[in-house]
């Protein structure tokens, strides 16, 4: 049923541009009080692995293991306004992009009401997007993008893009400057490859100073979560179950996993203008009392130079997870198997897949409000690779944690994007 109303709701939102175009060309007073926007991705990538498979967004329910899809980063959205240019405004986003659950049907990513009492002012309530990084506002639309998507080495380990509730933003000049505030309270739930994260509550803020050629961007996002993982919650059953002869698994188990999750992420952007170049980059930390959503460091950096309508960019990041080891020990007398056994899940569980990944791509606008891109990607795992994954990179998981006895995987993966992105 809520598939068929986001259908209805981007049928509606055609029918509203086609109504606004043609009031415009009659020249009424439609525009004064409704503005509709649009955009959307044709996109083709490929992972060149024969053994681990690539997936855009950690939300795509399928992943590229040495074949061409169209599914990852293809999207349409469309976005209303109505009383764009009053002190009281409601703005409707559909989005219909690739979702575990949803597949390409359509989504409302945004719906709220934005009431501005001042100049300095906005206060929002409805589905908010979630101030956490520099592209909050803007991760489903690929054209205000230099490259083809988001950095993984960072966006992939928050997942979360919007919530239910409140929110605020200020804005104050400061001389030549100019200093904002975005607040924003809120739950929501998120469908991933390997279960369902609930986030009961959600605060986040972010202060942004913007000055000349420079925008400084701080942020910090507080998160109770309820992890539903039920692949990882099976396993914990079964090493807390003492199959493995593991002797405290489930004392530091109790301790270490708990399915209700307070987690923290402190963000810190940094975007500079420079005639034909821009620079930017931003770095995240995550921390939390559970393994489930284990401890993590990511950073990344980006420079572009455009020269007419080309913009070629280069761009390198690194993921590493900082979980402490959990300490496994396995009773005296065990098989030697038994302590090998507690030994890998001891590392599996500090979810050790950090990586460095570099890019480099050129963007076209080759039309107005068009523009194709090109986009290469090296991902080199730095911790583990034989663990198994599930997840941005997937990659089978060989005893005693999973039973592939393949091919080893090398750590590492190429992945070439080609994207046609606009907006109307």
């Amino acid at each position: 049923m809520k598939a068929h109303w986001s259908w209805l709701g981007l049928l509606l939102l055609a029918g509203l541009a086609r109504a606004e175009a043609a009031s415009a060309e009659a020249g009424d007073e439609l525009g004064d009080w409704l503005k509709l926007d649009g955009f959307g991705t044709l996109s083709a990538y490929r992972a060149d692995d024969p053994v681990a498979s690539m997936r855009p967004d950690a939300r795509n329910a399928a992943a590229s293991l040495r074949d061409w899809r169209l599914d990852g980063d293809s999207q349409i959205s469309a976005q209303l306004t109505v009383n764009p240019n009053g002190a009281l405004r409601l703005v409707w986003q559909v989005l219909a992009k690739d979702d575990i659950v949803l597949r390409l049907r359509p989504r409302t990513e945004w719906l709220y009401l934005d009431w501005e009492p001042s100049v300095h002012l906005s206060l929002h309530a409805g589905r908010l997007a979630l101030p956490v990084f520099q592209l909050s506002e803007t991760r489903n639309v690929a054209y205000a993008q230099t490259n083809v998507r988001p950095y993984s080495s960072l966006y992939h380990l928050n997942p979360i893009t919007k919530v239910d509730g409140l929110g605020a933003v200020w804005r104050q000049p400061v001389g030549a400057a100019e200093l904002s505030l975005d607040w924003v309270h809120g739950q929501t739930q998120v469908d991933l490859s390997t279960g369902r994260v609930k986030a009961s509550a959600i605060n986040a803020l972010a202060a942004q100073w913007k000055q000349g050629p420079w925008s400084v961007r701080l942020g910090r996002s507080d998160y109770r979560l309820d992890a539903q993982l039920p692949g990882t919650l099976a396993q914990l059953q079964v090493l807390a179950s003492g199959a493995t002869g593991c002797s405290n698994c489930a004392t530091v188990l109790a301790e270490r996993a708990p399915a209700r999750v307070r987690a923290a992420i402190n963000t810190v952007g940094v975007n500079l203008e420079l005639g034909r170049w821009s620079f930017n980059s931003e770095w995240m930390q995550r921390r939390s009392d559970s393994i489930l959503v284990a401890d993590a460091d990511a950073w990344y950096a980006q420079l572009a130079h455009r020269q007419g309508a080309f913009t070629p960019f280069v761009g390198v990041g690194r993921t590493r997870f900082v979980e402490a080891p959990l300490g496994f020990q396995t009773q005296a007398g065990a098989a030697p198997a038994a302590q090998a056994a507690n030994a890998a899940f001891d590392r599996f569980l500090q979810s050790a897949n950090g990586r460095r990944s570099w890019q480099a791509g050129l963007r076209w606008d080759c039309a107005e409000n068009l523009a194709l891109k090109l986009h290469l990607e090296w991902l080199k795992n730095t911790q583990e690779i034989r663990l198994g994954q599930t997840g941005s990179i997937s990659y089978p998981a060989t005893p005693p944690i999973g039973n592939y006895r393949g091919p080893a995987w090398d750590g590492h993966v190429r992945v070439l994007s080609l994207n046609l992105d606009f907006v109307f």
